[in-house]
């Protein structure tokens, strides 16, 4: 007569996990309220502003936040330094890198490429796009973050089985907001070339290098997310 097998014991949190788990749902939590209001007030003022011709107006009401709120995601490059993620430091470096040179760099040091423009027809026109290139920005970066910590959230709090709606949109807008995100990215830095070499800091230099590797650096980092679609999708099919 055979034996019944016993269901494996399910191993206990240790201390350190829960401190761990704790650590990131804070950390998620907070980045997911921080980049909803973000988002909110862009998704507000955008129309708003453009309508009076005074989309220029959106560098002064919403770079603070949007600065120290992206700044934040410095600790993203740690926790996969570290291990308490299950994620690549060089891609994570990459990812957080760009958006710290544009805001720290292009957007801190020379505000005055989003900052002046006349009314939204010419702007549409051409003669100002810094504006146009902000406010993409703050939509592409907004409704990304929002996504991907909202997906974070759930995961630590709630339950490993995300809603369908949730995943498809972690995995799938991607395929529009990174090349919209990456283009306002390379816009703001071509912009802010004049007023960099006029100071004579060799700012100027840094950016005509990172504009260089933009391409094939963009190559890496959208490949690297279609993998990660592929095999999260191609599990949840087996699983189904």
């Amino acid at each position: 007569m055979e034996k019944p097998v016993r269901p494996k014991a399910t191993a206990k949190p240790t201390p350190s996990s829960l401190v761990t788990q704790t650590y990131l749902l804070a950390y998620n939590a907070v980045c997911f309220l921080l980049w909803s209001i973000v988002t909110l007030r862009a998704l507000v003022l955008i129309p708003t502003l453009a309508s009076h011709g005074k989309l220029h107006g959106l560098i002064e009401a919403l770079f603070p936040l949007l600065k120290w709120t992206q700044t934040i995601a410095l600790l993203e490059v740690v926790h996969a330094a570290i291990g308490i993620v299950r994620a690549s430091p060089v891609t994570t470096a990459m990812q957080v890198s760009s958006r710290i040179l544009v805001v720290w760099i292009v957007l801190e040091r020379y505000p005055q490429i989003v900052s002046t423009t006349t009314s939204w027809g010419q702007v549409i026109a051409g003669s100002k796009t810094g504006p146009i290139a902000f406010s993409w920005i703050l939509l592409a970066w907004g409704i990304t973050e929002v996504i991907r910590y909202g997906f974070f959230v759930w995961k630590t709090t709630i339950s490993e089985n995300i809603p369908s709606f949730l995943t498809w949109l972690r995995y799938n807008t991607f395929f529009v907001l990174y090349p919209i995100g990456i283009s306002s990215e390379c816009l703001l830095m071509y912009l802010a070339l004049k007023p960099a070499a006029k100071e004579g800091q060799n700012v100027d230099l840094l950016l005509k290098i990172v504009l260089f590797i933009y391409v094939p650096g963009s190559y890496i980092l959208y490949t690297h997310m279609m993998a990660q679609r592929r095999k999260v999708l191609k599990g949840k099919s087996k699983s189904a």
